[in-house]
Parts: structure tokens; C-alpha cells; sequence
């Protein structure tokens, strides 16, 4: 009887530890990628375990200012925008940068689709002003950025003209390209696309 408990006691030892090793192999993690081969090993600069740290990064969107400031270990840094791949928060955000300008990452498949949010008058009589999500595309994650339309998608693929006329039969506007298709928890043009075997 001893010898079953003890055993009983070493297997839920065991399987703390295994679960404790789990949780900080899948820990989630914030900083900021240098360069697309630092995103892909996952090599942050001053990054943090989340679970256990805390730090700021500020995009500086507001001042319209050409570097993010990431205050680590209770210092500052100001990193150039255009120097630096992008970085990740603790939420999972991943936000991308070309030139100065931010996209945040919003799915990965056939094509990287981005997001962007910016305020605009919405009547010019009353003075109302509206939030506005303009979305964007690169092929894979070191592309070139460009506004998601049909013509951008089509060009990427110039030579594949029975993928242009599926994509006509299958989106009739540019406002069709950022729609979210819960079900397949991907945007329909890229589900659309890896359907079509296009990789």
C-alpha cells in the first residue's frame, strides 16, 4: 500500500513538473524583432517572460515621431521605426513597421494581412469624427506592404489569369478583401486563396 501511494506521489511530482515545463515553453513573450530572421527564431530585443515582467513600447503614433520608445528594465531606448522589423506585446499583438509607418498583423496564411486604424471627419457640416480600419497585404513576412484592393492581389500573381477571374467571380469590391471568416478563423481571401492552391 506504502508503495502505491509513494508511487502515486512521484507520478503527480512528474506531472507538475511536466506541466510547469510546458507552461514556460509556450510562456508568452513581448519585444521587439530587429529583422524578419529574428521574428522567425523568435530572437527578442529587450524582450520579457510576460508572465513574470512588465515594460512599455510606445509607438509614438500620436507625436507623428519616426522611432518607438521602449522603456526596459526602467531605462528608455528610441529605436528608429524603419531600422526594425516590428515588435510583439504580451496580448499577442504583433505590430510591423516600413518605413515609419505601424501595421498591426492581423492574420498569416497565403498572404499577411494588416490592419490600421485611423480617425477621419465623418461629416464635414456637424464636425463628427469616426474611427476607420484600412487594411493591408504583403506576401509572407518580409514583403513589400500594400493596401489590400484587387488590383494589388492580382498584380502579385501577374501571370495566373484563371486566379484574377476567380477572384472577380469571388469578391465584387476592395471593402470584400477584409472581411473575417469566423468559421475558418482566417480572412476570406486567404481562405479563398489556399483553396485555390496558391501558395
Amino acid at each position: 500500500m506504502k508503495t502505491t501511494k509513494s508511487l502515486a506521489k512521484r507520478i503527480g511530482a512528474l506531472a507538475v513538473v511536466a506541466f510547469l515545463g510546458m507552461s514556460s515553453l509556450f510562456a508568452q513573450k513581448s519585444g521587439v524583432y530587429k529583422t524578419y530572421s529574428d521574428y522567425q527564431a523568435g530572437k527578442l530585443t529587450y524582450g520579457i517572460d510576460c508572465a513574470k515582467e512588465r515594460h512599455k513600447i510606445k509607438l509614438n503614433d500620436f507625436w507623428g515621431k519616426d522611432f518607438i520608445t521602449v522603456v526596459h528594465e526602467g531605462k528608455s531606448y528610441n529605436l528608429k521605426k524603419a531600422e526594425i522589423w516590428g515588435f510583439e506585446l504580451c496580448d499577442f499583438k504583433i505590430v510591423r513597421f516600413q518605413g515609419k509607418e505601424d501595421y498591426q498583423l492581423s492574420d498569416k496564411g497565403v498572404l499577411w494581412i494588416y490592419s490600421k486604424q485611423s480617425v477621419v471627419n465623418a461629416n464635414i457640416r456637424t464636425g463628427g469624427w469616426k474611427k476607420v480600419t484600412t487594411y493591408y497585404f504583403s506576401q509572407g513576412g518580409d514583403g513589400e506592404i500594400k493596401p489590400l484592393t484587387l488590383l494589388n492581389i492580382k498584380a502579385a500573381y501577374p501571370d495566373n489569369h484563371m486566379l484574377h477571374d476567380a477572384i472577380d467571380g469571388k469578391f465584387d469590391s476592395d471593402a470584400s478583401l477584409g472581411v473575417y471568416d469566423e468559421f475558418h478563423k482566417h480572412y476570406k481571401i486567404n481562405h479563398f486563396l489556399e483553396a485555390q492552391g496558391v501558395k
